[in-house]
């Protein structure tokens, strides 16, 4: 063996580690690279050559036979493995990816048996968005020291209590996080000539010392490493280097390997397989952040892709700058001046606290101070653009088919739903089994971002057993279906995160009903109750009347649908349940003090409320909602035009007797109200159809008196508005409402016309005319 074996341990995706990396490869020269990754996935690795493939991108190591086994270890550009592998591209050096291959990984049992005295670590770090594990990290701040991250399938043992290392160095040197401390003590120092030996050491003294047990598969991983090393160094290597996380270098040093042999060799021996491939996903740094799920993820990767291109004299000038950028662009005050003062500020807060370089609590506290005048609202955008990041990989096309785009394609082949160039129209009857899950396939490619088909209206009762889609399949789709892989490996399992991540992102009502009526349409269970949840949480803190009369219409057809398409809608019958007494209770106020324009806006969602209200089973909510319509009706402060469509829909709902509607009318164009309030309320009360007039002579008769008594200069004002109102009326009820203006004040049909001045009517004639719009 050669006794020249360099240990190399980094911090996933840590800009210094890498920084630090690539100076000792380059300096060292070694004849081959070891690295921490899954041994399927090496060939895979090799693709990192192809300039189309742009990180942040995610290696994806999957069973073809149970898409579920799947996981995504990601890569950023600024990550150690991703350097290491193209340092070995761009000097001739070999590269073995040495880590336990998932062909193993996805045949372990669900417990693995332990040695005597070892306890079980939680082996898997889960992505919720992902449904999948992904890497191993050195271990951060409320994660475990070795978390090797496997997909479903693997071990998933009971956690006993353990301690964080790092977080205890970190306390050990007056830090409370012990990811600040990593950044502030490792990620700086890039560069130092000394820094992999330091972090060899240290690792090595806290597994010493802690002595804490790892799990079955944490050994069953580093036993596979030794492995794949002993018989590296035996094919004549004179130069080898390992590049593996911090946590694991100190089992990995070449005096130890012979001592571990048989050990590793029996607790290999016999493991079961299954087959794998290996493919590459777009990544997004959102979903490399920490703050997404992902165990092995940093806090700040947009600020460590800056931290590792800038050097480091210019990088703390180089972000404030491109804050200031950024909040000039949202018209946000950023100077120069305020560019120059955060730079000073950062490095003076830097000072105070020891530190060789200010990080990005640093920065932000500095921003937030100048740019933001000490509210870290107003700098969303910064953390979001500048701190997270909004990068989102690229892949080559001819990269083999991801699990999603399998599914799909399985999923197209039993729903006999064949992907044609050419535009059809599909017609599904809801009712038969293959119809719908044809329905429940489109409605999920839709909240995926997969557009092959569009939802076209369907009018009358068998809109609620039908559906029409006009479906043409475009070549970019393919693009479309290996994008939304990031979300999980199966239709349901990405539909069900994608919709999880909108309903996190929601801000109002409107927008977490309307999501959750998708949801329901394409049946995403594993969904709905995040969906529900979120909209409980924003149900309770929304007081606009607005946003309330909006989400109600798409949660009653939530319930509609949950009958049609058999899915169990029980925890949204809750949400309405609450939600239509605070609706009633909050209505008549919110009616009051409102000028016509913003009445019209809550015109439709009033009218949408009062038909969803109607079809909820439950009598109580039905009264309790006529109720707050008659206030809003009978209250003298509420909109001419709310007031007066109040009334209609209660008189069309039976529930306001002919007499009292006259009642109401006769109040609304009583002499002591504004015409502009009158004619509002008219309009309200008229809209959309001319039936009440023409079958109700007392209430035409009322409004004929109202527009005989008014003075000629507000009649001539008054007559736009009511052509308005008379709109909507189709041309046979135009006619009827004029022959009862002909036939006079309290006749019937057939009033006797011998006391009528007919050169006095005649000259009315053509105002009425003028104000039906009648030819």
């Amino acid at each position: 063996m050669p006794t020249d074996l360099r240990l190399y341990g980094i911090r996933h995706h840590g800009p210094g580690s890498t920084a630090s990396l690539l100076q000792a490869l380059d300096a060292y020269q070694p004849d081959i690279v070891l690295l921490e990754c899954p041994a399927d996935g090496e060939k895979a690795l090799a693709e990192v050559a192809n300039a189309a493939l742009q990180p942040p991108v995610a290696l994806l190591v999957y069973n073809p036979k149970q898409h579920q086994q799947a996981t995504f270890l990601p890569f950023a550009y600024f990550s150690p493995e991703w350097q290491a592998v193209r340092w070995c591209q761009q000097h001739g050096a070999h590269l073995r990816a040495f880590d336990l291959p998932m062909t193993l990984r996805f045949a372990l049992p669900d417990s693995v048996e332990h040695v005597p005295g070892d306890t079980a670590a939680p082996a898997e770090e889960t992505d919720e968005a992902a449904q999948a594990a992904e890497t191993e990290a050195l271990p951060v701040p409320n994660t475990q020291p070795a978390d090797a991250a496997t997909a479903e399938g693997g071990p998933r043992a009971e956690a006993p209590l353990r301690l964080d290392p790092i977080g205890h160095l970190a306390q050990l040197d007056g830090y409370a996080d012990g990811e600040r401390w990593w950044e502030a003590r490792i990620e700086h120092s890039a560069g130092h000539a000394d820094a992999f030996a330091v972090v060899l050491q240290m690792m090595t003294a806290l597994r010493e010392e802690l002595a804490q047990p790892e799990s079955a598969e944490t050994l069953l991983r580093e036993a596979y490493m030794r492995e794949t090393l002993r018989a590296t160094l035996k094919q004549g290597y004179q130069r080898a280097a390992v590049v593996c996380g911090a946590w694991h270098a100190p089992v990995l040093r070449i005096e130890g390997l012979a001592g571990y042999a048989k050990d590793d060799k029996a607790r290999l021996k016999g493991l079961k397989k299954v087959t794998t491939e290996a493919t590459w996903v777009p990544w997004t740094y959102e979903r490399l952040a920490r703050q997404s799920g992902y165990g092995a993820g940093v806090l700040s990767p947009a600020w460590y892709e800056l931290l590792f291109e800038q050097p480091h004299a210019t990088v703390v000038t180089h972000w404030m700058v491109r804050a200031a950028h950024l909040l000039r662009a949202a018209q946000i005050d950023a100077s120069s001046a305020h560019a120059i003062e955060g730079v000073r500020l950062a490095e003076a807060l830097a000072a105070v606290r020891g530190l060789a370089l200010p990080g990005i609590e640093e920065l932000q506290e500095a921003a937030v101070s100048i740019f933001g005048g000490g509210y870290a609202e107003a700098l969303d955008l910064v953390h979001q653009q500048l701190v997270i990041g909004e990068k989102l990989g690229e892949v080559p096309e001819e990269l083999p088919a991801s699990p999603l785009q399998q599914d799909l394609a399985q999923q197209q082949k039993a729903l006999r739903l064949k992907p044609e160039a050419t535009q059809k129209t599909l017609t599904l009857d809801l009712r038969k089994d293959t119809d719908l899950g044809r329905s429940h396939l489109l409605h999920r490619l839709q909240l995926l971002g997969v557009r092959w088909g569009r939802p076209q209206r369907v009018s009358g009762k068998s809109g609620t057993f039908h559906e029409v889609w006009e479906l043409q399949w475009r070549p970019e789709l393919v693009l479309a279906v290996l994008e939304a892989g990031r979300w999980g490996n199966t239709i349901l399992a990405a539909a069900s995160a994608a919709a999880g991540h909108r309903a996190q992102e929601a801000q109002d009502l409107g927008q977490i009903s309307q999501l959750l009526e998708e949801a329901l349409r394409a049946d995403l269970a594993p969904a709905l109750p995040a969906l529900v949840a979120r909209l409980e949480t924003i149900s309770a803190g929304t007081r606009d009347v607005a946003h309330l009369l909006a989400a109600l219409p798409p949660l009653v057809q939530v319930l509609r649908y949950g009958n049609v398409r058999r899915t169990e809608a029980g925890q949204v019958a809750q949400v309405v349940h609450h939600l239509v007494p605070r609706l009633c209770i909050s209505l008549p106020l919110a009616t009051t003090g409102l000028d016509v324009d913003a009445a019209r806006a809550l015109l439709d969602s009033l009218e949408a409320a009062h038909q969803a209200v109607r079809l909820l089973p439950d009598d109580s909510q039905h009264a309790d909602w006529y109720a707050a319509l008659q206030a809003v009706a009978r209250q003298p402060t509420s909109s001419g035009l709310l007031a007066g469509v109040a009334a209609r829909l209660l008189f069309d709902a039976q529930q306001l007797p002919a007499d009292d509607t006259a009642r109401l009318l006769g109040l609304a164009l009583a002499p002591a109200q504004p015409t502009a309030y009158a004619t509002a309320w008219i309009e309200g009360f008229l809209r959309g159809s001319g039936l009440l007039l023409i079958h109700n002579r007392t209430l035409f008769d009322l409004l004929d008196a109202w527009l005989a008594g008014l003075a000629e200069e507000a009649f001539q004002e008054t007559v736009p508005l009511l052509r308005r109102a008379f709109a909507d009326f189709s041309q046979p009820e135009r006619q009827q409402v004029l022959a009862l203006a002909v036939s006079g004040p309290g006749a019937g049909p057939a009033t006797q016309l011998v006391d009528l001045d007919l050169e006095r009517a005649h000259r009315v004639l053509p105002v009425l005319r003028e104000l039906l719009g009648v030819a």
